[in-house]
This record gives structure tokens, sequence and C-alpha cells, in this order.
């Protein structure tokens, strides 16, 4: 047996008597499996479709966000702002600010559905779209319009998302002020310009977290932290004592046009979630649910703020401050409440920065792991909003531009125009891979699969009933293409809406560098 071994064969390894944490860690093969959804497809352009199957890499992938999370992420990039501003804003446009509160949500539930649509068309239609995770909403420009459209789209999101931070580090900072000036009866008074340093402080360390599926406990906290408040400011509200009659002044009459287009700038400002839906979308375990948790989380932030703005116009009226803050007696109650507002705004301008700085470290070819340069990058951003915050009046002085301006193409012009352009490309899309799959075959050019597959439920309804007059609204719904109405209708309510208040806004920009903030005048006074 000797003369017929192999030589060429290495004999077995011995058993290691080293202990088992000593040993190197043997990394688990990679398995390819491919994804037969495109084998029909036809061999399109490689930009814009996928047509090869798809191989995925299974491997240890992070944790996906649930929908419960999602929507608690939704409530906190909200924050408070809904809740100080919303009760004055309610009683200068009188009854009519309730229905125009409502529209202006309503609008926002219905652009992010479709933003949130255009993704999951997009993956349909190129697969590879998923390696532009930490640009999805410029993905789906350059998708749809090109590279040019999608720079635009870029630039519209970082100065969205900068202009956001700014007023949200003012308002922290001024809680810390008013506490200390009101606690001290006015013997101390730390100027805001100060606090706004010790904000940034705060800020630096947690904003050096990767996306949101890596701040789920901070999600967890600021929930907590703004259920809390909420409970803090109702109780301050009651608490107060009522000046005059219940809604004294609140007129009954229509108000101005300026007045409105000022508040769909605030309402604008307040309410939007566009820059951070899709990298929400991304990270959650299942990525149709997103539409979900945008709709509970406006749903909630405006239930709450809308209850907050009725006590407080029963207590007010119209005396009532811009920032409801100001309307409220000192209390311990009242301090804690300043307390945690600042907190919580702390981890709102966290949460809503994660996909601008996404942004920018693939722009730099960053990892995703955290790393020196990432520290860096996201420290020398915030230093600069904190500079910017130093200059500003007061938070509510950019609300107008910022909702208006930049604000108003992402939510109401940009959401329509993706959408009827994704949705055109997926059917002529759908065309050309039936054609490419039954080859010579004639093909019925009125062919709709949702036709086919609603049929056997109609004939299985009855007529008279609830289910059956469902099924067949639907389909009326279906067949006038309802959907493509739909954004026609809000793409020129978001055209014409961005148009005004961008003149306005012409306007009230010498206003706001004229009245200098209190960092500014103590520095040329120095």
């Amino acid at each position: 047996m000797f003369f017929f071994r192999r030589s060429n064969v290495k004999p077995p390894p011995r058993p290691s008597r080293a202990p088992s944490f000593a040993l190197p860690k043997r990394h688990s093969p990679v398995l390819l499996k491919p994804s037969h959804q495109h084998d029909q497809l036809p061999f399109l352009r490689r930009s814009r479709f996928s047509a090869l199957p798809h191989f995925r890499a299974y491997e240890d992938e992070p944790e996906s966000l649930s929908l419960f999370i999602a929507i608690l992420y939704v409530v906190d990039l909200f924050g408070i702002f809904p809740f100080l501003t919303l009760p004055s804003l309610l009683v200068r446009l009188g009854y009519f600010g309730l229905l125009l509160v409502l529209s202006i949500i309503f609008l926002q539930m219905y652009t992010s559905f479709l933003l949130s649509q255009c993704w999951t068309m997009a993956e349909y239609l190129d697969p590879s779209i998923l390696q532009k995770r930490n640009y999805p909403y410029a993905a789906l420009a350059e998708l749809a319009y090109g590279p040019y459209v999608s720079l635009l789209v870029s630039v519209l999101l970082d100065l969205s998302i900068f202009a956001m931070a700014v007023p949200t580090i003012v308002m922290a900072a001024e809680n810390l002020e008013a506490v200390v000036l009101r606690m001290s009866a006015g013997q101390y008074n730390i100027s805001y310009c100060y606090w706004a340093i010790v904000v940034g402080l705060v800020i630096c360390p947690l904003m050096w977290l990767g996306s949101p599926k890596h701040m789920r406990g901070l999600a967890i906290i600021a929930a907590c932290v703004l259920i809390i408040i909420v409970g803090l400011l109702w109780y301050c509200l009651l608490d107060a004592p009522a000046i005059g009659a219940p809604f004294q002044g609140i007129s009954m009459e229509l108000p101005g046009f300026l007045t409105i287009l000022s508040s769909y700038s605030i309402l604008a400002f307040q309410f939007d979630i566009h820059p951070m839906l899709l990298t929400l979308q991304i990270d959650m375990k299942r990525k149709s649910q997103v539409s979900w948790a945008a709709l509970v989380g406006i749903a909630i932030t405006c239930s709450v703020a809308i209850v907050g703005a009725i006590i407080a116009a029963y207590k007010f009226g119209a005396l009532i401050a811009s920032n409801l803050l100001h309307s409220l007696p000192t209390s311990v109650p009242f301090y804690v409440m300043l307390i945690l507002m600042s907190l919580q705004l702390c981890f709102s301008v966290t949460v809503a920065s994660s996909a601008m700085f996404l942004q920018i470290e693939n722009f730099f070819k960053l990892p995703e792991s955290l790393s020196c340069k990432r520290i860096l990058i996201r420290s020398c951003v915030l230093a600069l909003e904190v500079l910017v915050a130093e200059f500003v009046p007061s938070f509510d002085t950019l609300m107008d531009v910022v909702g208006g301006t930049i604000t108003g193409p992402l939510v109401f012009i940009l959401p329509p125009l993706l959408y009827r352009r994704i949705r055109r490309m997926e059917r002529v899309h759908q065309r050309i891979a039936a054609e490419a799959s039954y080859g010579s075959l004639p093909l019925d050019l009125n062919y709709d699969p949702i036709e086919l597959e609603m049929e056997p439920l109609l004939v299985a309804a009855k007529p008279h009933t609830t289910q059956g007059c469902w099924l067949r609204l639907v389909r009326l719904l279906h067949r006038l293409e309802c959907d493509i109405s739909c954004t026609m209708g809000v793409l020129i309510f978001g055209l014409l809406a961005t148009f005004l208040s961008t003149y306005l806004n012409l306007f009230t920009l010498a206003d706001l560098f004229k009245n200098n903030s209190p960092c500014l005048s103590n520095l040329t006074a120095h």
C-alpha cells in the first residue's frame, strides 16, 4: 500500500492545542444566489436598466429598521417646532387656518407616498441603483432626467438640511438662555451666542453616527423625551391664567394673500420629511412600509400640535406670541420643559442631517464605518452651522426663506415630476419586456395586468356589497389614471407657491440682514 500513496496529497492538519480564542476566525463563504426577476427583461442600456440576472451577496448584513422605529424617526424629525409655532399661525389665519394646515399636511403625505413609489419603481428598472443608497434623491433625479438635474437636487437637498439645522440650533440656544435668565430673575444673562457653542458641542459626538439604522437608541430616547415635553407643555398651558374671553380676537374673515403665503412657507418648513424619507426607506426591513411610517408620524405630530394650538387659543386668544413659550408663565415644569426641548432639538438636528452627511461622504468616497475623516468632515459642517446661527436674529426669520424657496421644490415639485417620468419609463420597460418575451406573437396593445387581476375579484364579489363597490371604484380610478392627474395638480400648486413665495422673500431678505443679531452687535461693539 505504500507504493500506491499519492505524493501530491497533503497530510491532514494536526489539531491545534491552542485555546479557541487564539485561533484565527474562519469566515463563512459568501453564497451568490441569482435573482431571476430580470431574466426576461430586454438588453437595454446598463445606465438605465439592468437586464442581466442580479446577484446578491448574502452575508452578515446590518439589522434593518422596523416600522415602529421608522415612525419614531419621523416624529423625532419634526421635533418641537409644530408645537410652538402652530398656535400663533392658526390664530393669525383664523378659522381658515385649520383648513390650510390640513391641506398642506395632506399634500405632504401624498408627495411622500409618490417619492417612496419612485424608489420602488427605480429598483425594478435598475437594481444597480442600490449602490447609490447614500444619495437616493439625487439618484432618482439622475435616472429620470440626467446628471444635471441630479446635481440641482443635491444642491437643494444640502441647502435645505443645512438651513433647517440653523434655526434649530438658534432655538435650542434661546431656550437655555431663557432658563438662566428667568431662574435668576434677570440677574444673570448669558447670551445665546455662547449657548449656541454649547449646543454645538453637545450635537458634535451625536453627528458622528452613521445612517438611521445606527441611531435606534437615539430615536427611542428622543421619542421618550418628546412625550415628556408634550405632557409638560399641556400642563403649563392648562395651568396658565386665561387672558380675556375664550378664543378672543380670532377672526372669521379670510386672511390676506400675503399672510396665507407666509403661512404656507412656515408649514412647508415645519412638516418637511422628504430629504430624509428615502434614506429611511433604504434602511427599513420592508421598504414598502415607509409610506405608513410617514403617514402615522405626520398624523401623530399634527394631532398633538393642533390639540395644543386649540388649548392655547382658548387661553390666550389673539394675544398669543409667535413663539408659544413667550406666553407661558415661569414655573419649575416650565424650566424642565425648556431644558428637555433643547435636548430634543439636538436629537432632531442629528437625525435630519444624516442624509446630507451621507451624500458628502459619498463624494469624498469615505467608508461607512467610523473614521477620522468622517469625524473631521461632520465636525466642520457643524461648526459652520453654529457660525451661521450666531448671526441669525431669530429662528423664525429663516422659516419663510427656507420653507418657501428651498423646501417647496423638494416637497411639491420634484416628487410629482419624478413620479410621472419614472412611471412612464416603467410602462415602456414592461412593453419592451413583453415584446422580447413573446417574440413575433401579436400583442394586445390594450393589455393591462391590473385589469386582468381585478376581473376574478369583481366576478366573485356581489355588486351591491361594500367590497364590490370599492373594487369598482378602484377600477374606475385606475382607468381614469387619477394618479397622473393628481400629480399634475400638485405640480401646478408647487410651481405657483414656490414662485410667489420666492418673489415675496426677495423683499424680506433686506429685513433679515437689517436686524442684526446680538452676537454681531457685540462683536462690532468690541
